[in-house]
């Protein structure tokens, strides 16, 4: 259910998103719990805000860490490719063994526990896109709380657009996925997809309160979410909404820190004596969850030639191919937009002039009933569409 909060903690929540100063946040953040009324309907929105403190709080010792020369800032990988996928996992489970066979990274296994202390980059070619693996250093127990470089390994979890999570058939993998998970719960990285998705976006003062996405408002209007969000000081924003949304979803948004990432199991040696019983317990422990697991022998190279298709799989990505109206052919190059985008918006994707010129497109494949058929701005697109903007 909605909290209901009190107009004063509303009030108190709309400094703290105003707050730009991270120990001000903070402060504010605990006045704000102060103020919500202690019972079970708040009981989540209390753990969200503590996560967050906690959070903040771990950022500023890491930020007087690194001002002190006792730290060496975060592993930040810029984005290359049609997405960045972080592949994690325990020590000596074949991270830099998946890199290397099947990237152009100069990558060298070894048998050594921990062996690599930073990210290493490798490209994916995957039919005419290319997909950004970053290997991180292993995960332990306690990372979220800051052992082996814990926190800067769930940072680059969390800046990512997919998780690769890597297991070993040879060794307890349910352990080693349970592990996993409990230190990206604790990062706020969530990796079970939720009926409803939900990105609020703030905006310069008078842009309004938008609802965009494809999504679909479940038990409320347009207007009741611009009413939610006035009701904590915002006047302008951005509300992305993906899937079924409710009211109680998108004011849950305004606390929750946590993130989803689409997530795939990459369980390694499946070629060992016993691989297959382990596999079996692997898919038991997950049960219905709609994690898909890939199970991979990096010394073999079996299934590893599936692994570009559950990835694009995983994204949710499809491949726009842009034609000039005067073109025969279109460009060779796609555009990678999510999976449901609009004519109208792949148009802003390839110029903002397009979007606010755009009176029709022609459409070529898979969406379109017939080769170049006319369609409006609401003509959602599928992979390998042509499509020629007027």
């Amino acid at each position: 259910m909605v909290t209901n909060l009190p107009p004063e903690a509303k009030t108190k929540w709309a400094e703290v998103v105003a707050c730009r100063s991270t120990p001000e946040k903070i402060r504010l953040m605990r006045e704000f719990i102060s103020l919500v009324p202690k019972h079970k309907g708040t009981s989540k929105l209390l753990g969200s805000v503590r996560r967050r403190i906690a959070v903040l709080e771990r950022e500023l010792e890491k930020s007087k860490a690194v001002r002190k020369g006792g730290g060496s800032g975060s592993f930040s990988i810029p984005k290359e490719g049609a997405g960045q996928i972080v592949i994690l996992g325990p020590t000596k489970v074949g991270r830099s063994s998946l890199l290397a066979a099947v990237t152009n990274a100069k990558v060298e296994a070894t048998p050594i526990p921990y062996a690599t202390r930073k990210p290493v980059i490798g490209m994916l070619p995957y039919r005419d896109i290319q997909f950004q693996l970053v290997e991180a250093p292993a995960l332990v127990g306690g990372a979220a709380e800051g052992r082996m470089e814990g926190p800067r390994i769930l940072s680059l979890a969390r800046n990512a657009d997919g998780l690769i999570l890597m297991v070993d058939l040879a060794e307890d993998s349910v352990e080693q996925l349970w592990m996993m998970r409990s230190e990206l719960d604790r990062a706020g990285v969530i990796i079970e997809k939720s009926e409803g998705e939900v990105e609020i976006s703030r905006r310069a003062l008078g842009a309004g309160v938008q609802v965009v996405g494809g999504g679909i408002l479940a038990n409320c209007t347009a207007d009741d979410v611009r009413r939610l969000l006035d009701s904590y000081g915002i006047s302008s924003a951005l509300v992305r909404i993906r899937g079924k949304v409710t009211i109680d979803d998108i004011e849950d948004s305004l606390f929750s820190s946590s993130v989803y990432k689409p997530a795939i199991v990459v369980a390694n040696k499946a070629d060992v004596t016993g691989a297959e019983d382990k596999l079996l317990h692997l898919k038991e422990a997950l049960n219905d969850e709609q994690i898909p697991i890939l199970a991979v022998s990096c010394r073999t190279r079996q299934r590893l030639e599936e692994l570009g298709d559950r990835i694009f799989q995983m994204l949710g990505i499809v491949r726009i191919y842009a034609k000039e109206p005067s073109a025969k052919e279109p460009s060779g190059k796609p555009i990678v937009v999510r999976d449901g985008t609009t004519v109208l918006e792949a148009a802003g994707n390839l110029h903002s002039r397009l979007s606010r010129k755009f009176r029709y497109a022609k459409i070529w494949g898979r969406s379109a009933k017939y080769p170049g058929q006319k369609v409006g701005s609401d003509h959602r697109l599928r992979d390998g569409d042509i499509v020629e903007i007027h």
